[in-house]
């Protein structure tokens, strides 16, 4: 798929006659300071590449940051970073020139680029697993300048990148804005969530006291295989409300539940579930009597019962006799449901913002796989 100006073939480089890839210079840890210039490491790019803010980053004095820049250079504007270890492959080009340095081996710059710099970024991101294959190691792989540089890819003329690179951007542009919405209704929720739940003048109740605990079975990838019209979600240890392990075309629950992850490393997650589900035994479940919201002990739980989870052990637990013994505030039923309407309409304008964000990545893929050779 091409724009109808554009004809001839593709021309084979190889990514070291393209661009110059080094790498920065050694900073200790004891170089590290409070405040000052930040410091990337593979984590810090791969979250820029999300347009997600770093938090908890490092810094280098700009007094050191100015000696290594007069000296060696750092990193400008179209120049490119790529993460070398650990997540490999993910692939930033510099939009801005607010200073930062980088740790060395983390990362591979790539530098005096002499084709779009964009376009490059996108050629690299299809070409993502011959980027992995490529990676050394055994225990820990990891993405070396030697390797990357031999790496052959194919590139129109300028006039085409350039054309290419603008289209795709538009995209980028518009996921990157669909994802601030998502993350702002992450925000308002918990915000909104704080203000509104854990009020300790309220009425103290056990688990126990307000609702019958079950668990969730063995459900393997086998059986959800064998199912001829599977339709009912099989929920296991996700983190993500519609992190779905499977369908089966059978229910265990029907109705309002709350839902919690007993075993692992998201022991005491919580979740509201409505219809009719299945659970794996890494689920622990909550029916709630008639007296209170299922939906509002869901949100209070969520605020709550990671503190009550077992972390001393290798597999984190949050076990049933457990969370019967946990105490939570709750007020008259008709608090619990005016805050729970408030909340679910947050719910349900993020699950529709994320749903056209899932179709913007799907149209990115798509064109990803069809613009390029």
């Amino acid at each position: 798929m091409r724009f109808p100006e554009f004809s001839g073939e593709w021309e084979k480089r190889k990514l070291g006659d393209i661009a110059e890839l080094t790498s920065s210079k050694r900073i200790y840890l004891s170089e590290y300071v409070d405040n000052g210039i930040p410091f990337y490491r593979g984590k810090e790019i791969s979250e820029l590449k999300q347009n997600i803010q770093p938090q908890d980053i490092l810094y280098i004095s700009l007094e050191l940051y100015s000696e290594y820049k007069n000296k060696f250079g750092v990193p400008q504007i179209n120049d490119i970073l790529i993460t070398a270890v650990g997540t490999l492959g993910n692939v930033l080009v510099i939009r801005n020139d607010n200073p930062f340095y980088f740790k060395d081996g983390n990362l591979i710059w790539l530098k005096r680029i002499n084709v779009n710099s964009d376009f490059l970024a996108y050629l690299l991101e299809i070409n993502k697993k011959a980027l992995e294959a490529s990676a050394i190691g055994s225990s820990q792989k990891a993405l070396t300048m030697v390797e990357l540089r031999k790496l052959n890819l194919l590139f129109p003329p300028n006039s085409e990148q350039n054309k290419i690179a603008a289209f795709l951007s538009q995209i980028d542009e518009r996921i990157a804005t669909q994802n601030k919405i998502i993350e702002d209704l992450k925000i308002l929720k918990s915000t909104i969530s704080k203000r509104l739940l854990l009020n300790e003048s309220w009425e103290r109740f056990q688990i126990a006291d307000i609702a019958s605990l079950g668990r969730g079975r063995v459900i393997s990838s086998v059986e959800i295989s064998k199912q001829r019209s599977p339709k009912y979600p099989v929920y296991s240890s996700q983190t993500s409300s519609d992190g779905i392990m499977g369908y089966l075309d059978t229910y265990d629950f029907d109705g309002e539940y709350v839902t919690w992850t007993t075993d692992g490393a998201n022991a005491g997650t919580v979740f509201y579930r409505n219809g009719k589900f299945n659970c794996t035994n890494v689920c622990g479940t909550l029916k709630i009597n008639s007296n209170h919201n299922p939906y509002f002990v869901a949100l209070c739980l969520n605020l709550i019962a990671r503190k009550y989870v077992f972390t001393n052990l290798a597999n984190p637990k949050l076990m049933n006799n457990v969370m019967a013994t946990i105490e939570i505030y709750l007020p008259d039923v008709k608090i619990q449901d005016s805050t729970s309407r408030i909340l679910s309409s947050i719910d349900m304008k993020y699950k529709v913002e994320n749903e056209i964000a899932v179709k913007y990545m799907k149209m990115k893929k798509y064109l990803l796989s069809n613009l390029f050779v």
